[in-house]
């Protein structure tokens, strides 16, 4: 549990779905029952304590895998994490698919907020028998923040509503989109058209720095109407570079994961 109240979701409802976050896999094909082995955040936290320290030597054979999108982990995460550059959770499938080799014979500890994506997610990993054991944090980083709120998560909490994030800690990880300085307070990108978050700070803020990327702040985007009277807007700066599954490369992973 963490504090909030009813502004904080004014648009609640309540439906049922195939796929509570959808993964874009069909439940019938990868079955939620075929989980990575749940760790309690007890016994997360002892493994993460040993994989940074053999990471440090070089000798992990573990990867401690983010599956949240990027705006999550750039504002907190996991130490020596790998966090995948995705903007959804529908290309986690297809990032596995193109990183195969990356989680060749590793042991795999995944985590993410509440544990919902990592139940999808490890059993898809689980499905391509490359890994050697795959593992997921129980309950996710909320869980684990309550029983470790200095633990080895640094930085914010992301959450899906209108405080964006929650914090047990003081650490700052991230930056200003503009000016560099320490910001990780979201808040969406001012163009109309636009539902890019964008890390901005008071300073860039009272300056008129208050859009995603430049094509936002200087264009406000265009906007062309289909026959049918529905809207399209033009791709930011901010999706237009991001490649839709990045590759990772193995060897410089490995290293960054060991620096």
């Amino acid at each position: 549990s963490s504090a909030g109240g009813a502004h904080c979701f004014p648009d609640l409802r309540v439906g049922v779905f195939k796929e509570i976050v959808p993964m874009g896999i069909d439940p019938k094909i990868v079955s939620y029952k075929e989980t990575g082995i749940h760790l309690s955040p007890q016994e997360f936290h002892r493994e993460v304590e040993q994989y940074l320290s053999q990471a440090s030597q070089g000798q992990s054979d573990t990867i401690l895998l983010d599956c949240r999108n990027f705006y999550e982990s750039k504002i907190g995460h996991f130490q020596g994490c790998l966090a995948p550059d995705i903007r959804k959770f529908s290309y986690f499938p297809s990032y596995v698919d193109e990183n195969l080799e990356l989680f060749k014979d590793k042991r795999v500890l995944m985590y993410c907020t509440g544990g919902i994506r990592c139940e999808r997610g490890s059993a898809y990993l689980r499905s391509k028998a490359v890994c050697r054991e795959v593992y997921q944090l129980k309950g996710g980083i909320h869980k684990y923040l309550e029983e470790f709120p200095d633990g080895f998560y640094r930085g914010k909490l992301f959450v899906f509503d209108d405080r964006y994030a929650i914090c047990s800690n003081e650490d700052i990880i991230s930056a200003c989109r503009y000016c560099g300085v320490l910001w990780d307070q979201y808040k969406l990108c001012s163009s109309q058209h636009c539902r890019q978050l964008v890390l901005t700070c008071p300073s860039c803020c009272n300056n008129g720095l208050t859009a995603c990327c430049p094509v936002c702040q200087e264009k406000d985007l265009k906007v062309t109407s289909r026959a049918s009277g529905h809207t399209l807007k033009e791709e930011c700066e901010c999706t237009r570079r991001r490649p839709r599954v990045p590759i990772e490369h193995v060897s410089q992973r490995m290293l960054d994961i060991g620096k």
